[in-house]
């Protein structure tokens, strides 16, 4: 296969559900794709053992040329190593890249989830067209992803974008990252009914 037409391989880590695609270079669409969700209090040795059956689906022997991996959590993107998942527990310090590179016979690319979708924005949606933009992905977590003048900014420790553990009630119900009153906290997936729910009940109550 020449370089023009290889295999990628790409692959979304998430907080609650994982997912695979393949697309050959060069190409605008997925040949195909996959997802499942987690089990609940699932750690990172399932996880990896899911995204694992997922790729064997996809595959189906095959060798993919590259393999990009977005992940829901901080990422150092130089090394590719999973700093940690505040969802997901046991991927502190994973070194995501060499276990895959190890497995699969390919270069792999790892980042976190926001900064990977601020590129795809970047590059082929709303942000073409413009030197720099800021993404944000409301999920199971809160995050962002930063494109100035043109390339990906992660700041001097790849934690640039990660909006959702900024704090703006002190006093505020505690984060899963341990602090209270974070973004994440209100304004995530999980969260958002629970929000929902204590601003209805103290509305009724007045």
């Amino acid at each position: 296969m020449n370089s023009q037409n290889k295999l990628i391989l790409a692959l979304d880590f998430g907080g609650t559900k994982h997912a695979a695609a393949i697309v050959h270079s060069g190409d605008r669409k997925w040949q195909k794709g996959r997802r499942a969700l987690s089990p609940p209090f699932a750690g990172a040795t399932v996880d990896r053992e899911i995204m694992r059956s997922l790729i064997h689906q996809l595959l189906q022997g095959e060798k993919p040329g590259a393999i990009g991996v977005s992940f829901g959590g901080p990422v150092d993107a130089t090394t590719g190593t999973v700093r940690l998942s505040h969802h997901v527990p046991g991927w502190e310090n994973t070194p995501l890249r060499e276990l895959l590179e190890t497995e699969y016979g390919a270069p792999v690319s790892v980042d976190n989830d926001a900064n990977v979708a601020a590129l795809g924005e970047y590059r082929f949606g709303a942000g073409k067209g413009y030197e720099s933009m800021f993404y944000i992905t409301i999920s199971t977590g809160v995050g962002g992803g930063w494109i100035l003048n043109g390339r990906p900014w992660r700041g001097a420790d790849g934690m640039a974008g990660e909006i959702g553990h900024i704090v703006v009630d002190p006093e505020g119900p505690k984060c899963l990252c341990g602090k209270r009153g974070c973004v994440e906290r209100f304004a995530s997936g999980p969260y958002c009914p629970n929000s929902a729910a204590v601003l209805a009940a103290a509305t009724t109550s007045r």
